[in-house]
């Protein structure tokens, strides 16, 4: 398909004398025009980020597309840090807080429950894990170590 809708678009670019649109070019291939769309965005050839913004700079496409945060070091180490201090702290608290902090927050890299489901999973009810939670997150406020995770808190 990729080949043919090249051809395509070179026979129509002669015979118009500018690019065709998709609809030009669907017709002709007798295909729907998203098939062309499609299919015409996905082939593109991919631009390099040492390419230069324009002919008379010398600013590179890599110096203004910022990266993904995670991937610079001062970051990286600061989460690590803040996710050490996070395990301190947790640690501070009895197993069933713990457990029940991490679910209602999702700190184990899963999706938050709400107390409800958090009560089906323990066999307890909401109330007592609302109840359970409130205490557990008073116990941490008191924790001298909740002041040193301030400093990740923006």
């Amino acid at each position: 398909m990729v080949a043919k809708i090249a051809e395509a678009n070179n026979v129509l670019r002669r015979r118009l004398r500018r690019k065709p649109t998709y609809n030009e070019i669907a017709e002709v291939l007798n295909v729907n025009v998203s098939t062309v769309k499609l299919v015409s965005e996905r082939s593109r050839q991919p631009i390099s980020l040492d390419r230069s913004i324009t002919d008379q700079s010398n600013l590179i496409l890599k110096e203004i597309i910022p990266g993904p945060v995670e991937m610079i070091p001062e970051k990286m180490v600061e989460r690590q840090l803040m996710k050490q201090g996070v395990v301190k702290l947790l640690n501070t608290l009895d197993k069933r807080e713990e457990e029940i902090v991490r679910l209602y927050f999702g700190l184990n890299g899963e999706t938050p429950l709400s107390f409800e489901e958090i009560g089906k999973l323990l066999k307890l009810s909401r109330e007592r894990i609302r109840q359970i939670h409130g205490i557990a997150l008073s116990k941490l406020r008191q924790n001298t170590i909740v002041d040193s995770l301030k400093f990740y808190v923006v």
